[in-house]
C-alpha cells in the first residue's frame, strides 16, 4: 500500500533569506508611508496656518474701517511687528482689557479654539474672559515661537518691508504682512525657510 502524502506535508516553512527579503521589503514601505504621514501633516498645518492669517488680515482690515486706524496704531507711527500675543489679540477680540484700543469692545476676530491650556496651548485662540492669545498649529518649544508675526502699516503709505531675514522686498498696496516660523521656530533661507508660512509671495 503505497502512501500518499498530505498536502500540508509537503509545505515547507520560509527559508532565512526570504524571511529576511520580507522583513525587508516591509520595512522599506512602512518608512515610505511614515514620510508621506508626516508631509500630509505638514501640509495639514500650513493650510491651518494660512486659513488664520486670512482670518486676521479680514479683521485688522475691519478694525480699520471701524476706527480709520490699524490694531495698536495710536502706539507707532513707523511701520512695526507685532506677536499675537494678548495685546494684540484682546484689541481685535474686543476684550475690556483692551477698552482704550477698542471702546467699542466689538470683536472683529474668530477662529477655533487651541489644542490644549496655558503652557501646552497650540493651533487656535487661547481665549478666557480676559486673556487671549492666537498660536499657531506647531507646538514649538518656546511658545514666543507660537505666535503669528503681523507686520503692520502704521504710516498708512500702502507700503511693508520684508523683515530682512525674510528677503527686505517692499510689498505694495498692503495693510499687514504675517508670517509664521513654522516647526522649527526659525526664519530664514534654505532649510530653515521649508516648514515656515507666509501671507504674501516671498521673494527670497
Amino acid at each position: 500500500m503505497t502512501h500518499t502524502p498530505s498536502i500540508s506535508s509537503k509545505r515547507r516553512g520560509f527559508t532565512l533569506v526570504e524571511l529576511l527579503v520580507v522583513i525587508a521589503i516591509i520595512a522599506v514601505l512602512a518608512s515610505l508611508g511614515f514620510a508621506g504621514f508626516n508631509i500630509a501633516i505638514m501640509k495639514a498645518k500650513q493650510t491651518s496656518a494660512r486659513t488664520c492669517m486670512s482670518s486676521l488680515i479680514m479683521a485688522s482690515d475691519d478694525y480699520y474701517e471701524a476706527y480709520q486706524t490699524l490694531p495698536l496704531g495710536s502706539i507707532t507711527n513707523a511701520d512695526e511687528e507685532k506677536d499675537t500675543d494678548h495685546q494684540l489679540m484682546a484689541a481685535l477680540l474686543g476684550l475690556k482689557s483692551a477698552e482704550d484700543e477698542n471702546y467699542k469692545l466689538e470683536s472683529f476676530f474668530s477662529f477655533k479654539g487651541a489644542k490644549g491650556k496655558g503652557p501646552a496651548a497650540h493651533d487656535g485662540l487661547d481665549r478666557s474672559d480676559n486673556r487671549a492669545e492666537l498660536l499657531g498649529p506647531w507646538m514649538n518649544s518656546q511658545k514666543s515661537d507660537r505666535y503669528y508675526r503681523i507686520l503692520y502699516d502704521y504710516d498708512y503709505d500702502s507700503e511693508l518691508r520684508e523683515p530682512q531675514a525674510l528677503g527686505n522686498e517692499i510689498k505694495y498696496d498692503t495693510k499687514t504682512l504675517i508670517y509664521h516660523k513654522g516647526k522649527d521656530g526659525k526664519i530664514g533661507t534654505g532649510k530653515y525657510d521649508q516648514d515656515n508660512v507666509y501671507s504674501w509671495s516671498k521673494s527670497g
